[in-house]
């Protein structure tokens, strides 16, 4: 009993402390590889966002590289955003802080006012075509995008709306179609 009891007086032995000390960095290094690998796996958004569709499935495999349609959609809900679609023919009429309304589709009573953000300043080939046989297929658009004043308007991101337009040239308005659209991206 003694002379465990000089042992515990003494202290740890330095070779003791030496293993003690290896195993606590041995475990140190096991948690560091763990949130490593916890860092690796964990997919985060680029933004700060809603999911506005989900394709992909808990265990389905996600393929890497380009995809013909997206396994998620992600954007942001809040201001909600409009891009609509001038016709060349008519872009010269539109001007920079118009104002403007849109109207859901298939109700016309409503009009939600618009507030003009900005031009994108490339016109593009028209992309959604209606197959009227009067429609030329060779139209090109200039996109204006507005932000929707009133955040309560009954709208829904990728709904289509009339868009009308305050233009300071021949009639005092004139409507082009549109997708309401989601985040401050747009």
């Amino acid at each position: 009993m003694e002379a465990q009891l000089g042992l515990l007086k003494a202290g740890a032995w330095a070779p003791d402390i030496a293993v003690a000390k290896s195993e606590v960095a041995q475990a140190e290094a096991q948690v560091k590889m763990a949130e490593t690998n916890i860092d690796r796996l964990t997919m985060r958004a680029p933004i700060a966002g809603v999911i506005l569709q989900n394709k992909v499935r808990l265990g389905q495999f996600a393929q890497c590289g380009p995809l013909s349609e997206p396994l998620m959609i992600l954007g942001s809900v809040t201001p909600l955003h409009v891009r609509v679609d001038v016709d060349e023919h008519d872009a010269w009429r539109v001007r920079g802080g118009a104002p403007a309304a849109a109207s859901p589709r298939g109700n016309g009573s409503i009009r939600i006012p618009l507030e003009f953000v900005r031009f994108e300043p490339y016109v593009i080939p028209k992309k959604s075509l209606t197959g009227d046989s009067t429609e030329r297929v060779d139209t090109r658009v200039l996109q204006i995008i507005y932000r929707v004043k009133e955040q309560s308007a009954p709208l829904y991101v990728g709904q289509q709306v009339d868009v009308y337009i305050e233009t300071p040239v021949k009639s005092s308005t004139f409507r082009q179609h549109s997708s309401s659209a989601a985040g401050g991206g747009q």
